[in-house]
């Protein structure tokens, strides 16, 4: 994907509201200068960071791997984050899906745990899905939506839904269980 496609990243300031203060890690230029990426997508972690959401992202950390370039993890070291080469399109590789896809780049993966965690924050249904029929149903409407806009934003990260090719359809179809 060429780097002048990639949206603008979304503002730190903006994240942190959501995420609160202390929970959106950005890299150190030095951490990042020598990572083989656009510079667009190594400025996004220098400037938007990484917010940290509960049970998704639970550590933040800048390091050059063999085979990626790790950004963050979660459940302990189950889950882990990272971008590819040149590219930045972020993978997940865990024991449970192995390596699948979640982001085409760096930059739409900081979009997509945007939108997650405003949502997760924001979203009065959420706190009280499992009420009533009502309340489930109302949540999982917004998770469809959310779904939607991941899919607006970054196509290739929602794919035909499949659970075992793409990350976000699985953690947000599962996310209430």
């Amino acid at each position: 994907m060429p780097t002048d496609a990639l949206p603008t990243p979304p503002d730190f300031e903006a994240v942190e509201n959501w995420a609160g203060a202390g929970r959106v890690i950005r890299a150190a230029g030095p951490d990042v200068a020598a990572w083989q990426l656009p510079d667009q997508q190594k400025t996004a972690l220098t400037s938007s960071g990484v917010p940290m959401i509960e049970g998704l992202v639970d550590v933040v950390s800048f390091q050059a791997k063999p085979t990626m370039y790790q950004l963050a993890h979660a459940h302990g070291l189950d889950r882990i984050f990272g971008a590819a080469t040149a590219t930045g399109a972020v993978m997940e590789h865990s024991p449970e899906a192995g390596m699948r896809f979640v982001n085409s780049s760096i930059v739409h993966w900081l979009w997509s745990l945007h939108l997650v965690g405003s949502w997760v924050k924001g979203s009065a249904a959420l706190a009280r899905w499992d009420e009533d029929a009502e309340a489930e149903e109302q949540t999982f409407a917004e998770i469809a939506a959310l779904l939607e806009q991941i899919r607006a934003l970054d196509p290739p990260a929602v794919g035909d839904g499949s659970h075992d090719k793409h990350f976000w359809p699985a953690v947000l179809d599962r996310w209430l269980y």
